[in-house]
């Protein structure tokens, strides 16, 4: 599973390596002024919804935590049928509230996406940006280990600050 997922990520690095160049070929007359370089990474890090989602994917591990340790209390001296019996009644129980918490969840990537998108726009165009590329790429070397490889080694401006910034100082962020 991990060769498999190495090797897709190997050939997506190479097609992205091969894109840039032919993306910048396609704009004849650019130079490294007008080409934006973002840590998409260091971006949403610092995205105030970053916080709120680490606080709930913990909430939901915990509650996960009391939950199975309330069925381990409740379930001793049971027969397996009548354990089985109290956690599918459990499960109805948490399904409507796991899926509020997931989509709570969801509602935030969502939200922190669109910002840090409007942010990129907005900055790229005030500064007369026509491409804007991550500087870094994160790439899987282990089953839970991530390698960050610079996509740009020279030129193009990185407004990675500047759209920080602007996300945190936007009504929504």
């Amino acid at each position: 599973m991990f060769l498999r997922k190495a090797a897709i990520s190997f050939v997506v690095l190479v097609a992205f390596f091969f894109a840039v160049p032919a993306a910048l070929a396609a704009t004849n007359s650019l130079d490294s002024s007008q080409i934006g370089l973002v840590d998409i990474n260091k971006i949403f890090d610092s995205h105030p919804n970053t916080r709120r989602l680490s606080e709930l994917e913990q909430e939901l591990m915990r509650e996960l935590e009391q939950r199975q340790q309330m069925l381990n209390e409740m379930g001793r001296g049971k027969t397996r049928e009548e354990v089985l019996a109290l956690e599918e009644e459990m499960n109805i129980e948490w399904e409507p509230i796991r899926d509020q918490m997931l989509q709570e969840r969801q509602n935030l990537i969502d939200e922190r996406y669109l910002d840090v998108i409007e942010a990129i726009r907005t900055i790229s165009e005030r500064r007369n940006l026509v491409l804007v590329i991550r500087s870094e790429l994160r790439v899987p070397v282990g089953e839970r280990e991530m390698l960050e490889m610079p996509v740009v080694l020279y030129g193009g401006v990185d407004i990675t600050d500047e759209i920080i910034q602007q996300v945190q100082s936007s009504p929504a962020g």
